[in-house]
């Protein structure tokens, strides 16, 4: 499945879902969060240059969601966008001292997620579970152009969007504030191939390579308000 047939069909899945809860029933909640991004995908490699270190700086964003209850208000379904703006960092060791270079990269996604909920609130306190498949487009941000000049040792270096399918997994805990309104925490793991912004890992032409593989795992930390919507 092409990542374009995957997002189409999160899309229409969850939409469908959605819909068809808030037919059945009320109590659907709509939330926002600031959002705090530490992707852990640092990656050590060889290129013709030298030997270089790729990595990223902690970032922010925020996230917007809304969940519809499906049994019970136990487990909903839940649907939500975040924006999140990391600095991929790349290190020249065959420089002494070595150098950092930073690239500034945003990161789109679409989650699709179950979530499971303790029956009632404790103490004004409501644990949850969840769990979900997602769609990440990490963009490098600066020039307009996408060409960096500079990057592994190569100059002219064009940087592309790249395009991710993956999957989360995490929990959080819901405070009544007031009737229809909790504060939530949310800490989740979003994992993702390692995106390589359209250079390939290897080139017997000298073109510029980006040779890393594996998985990026982005942990993130929410916090935000929860609006309950109908009874």
């Amino acid at each position: 499945m092409t990542i374009g047939k995957f997002l189409a069909s999160l899309v229409v899945v969850t939409a469908l879902c959605l819909n068809a809860t808030a037919l059945r029933a009320q109590g659907i909640s709509v939330f926002g969060m600031g959002t705090v991004s530490s992707i852990f995908d640092q990656n050590r490699y060889q290129v013709p240059a030298g030997q270089f270190q790729s990595d990223y700086k902690t970032g922010a964003g925020f996230t917007l969601g809304v969940e519809a209850p499906l049994f019970f208000r136990i487990v909903g379904l839940e649907g939500s966008y975040s924006i999140v703006r990391n600095n991929l960092t790349v290190t020249d060791y065959a420089i002494s001292p070595s150098v950092e270079s930073s690239y500034g990269v945003r990161n789109q996604r679409f989650s699709g997620d179950v979530v499971v909920h303790a029956p009632k609130f404790m103490f004004h306190l409501k644990p949850y579970l969840a769990v979900g498949v997602e769609f990440d487009r990490y963009t490098p941000l600066e020039p307009s152009s996408g060409a960096f000049g500079f990057f592994n040792g190569y100059t002219s270096v064009k940087l592309n969007p790249d395009n991710l399918a993956g999957f989360n997994y995490g929990g959080g805990v819901d405070y009544r504030l007031m009737r229809w309104i909790n504060f939530r925490v949310d800490i989740r793991d979003h994992v993702t191939g390692s995106p390589t912004y359209g250079l390939p890992g290897s080139s017997s032409t000298g073109l510029p390579i980006f040779p890393i593989s594996g998985a990026a795992h982005d942990l993130e930390y929410s916090a935000g308000l929860v609006f309950r919507l109908g009874r």
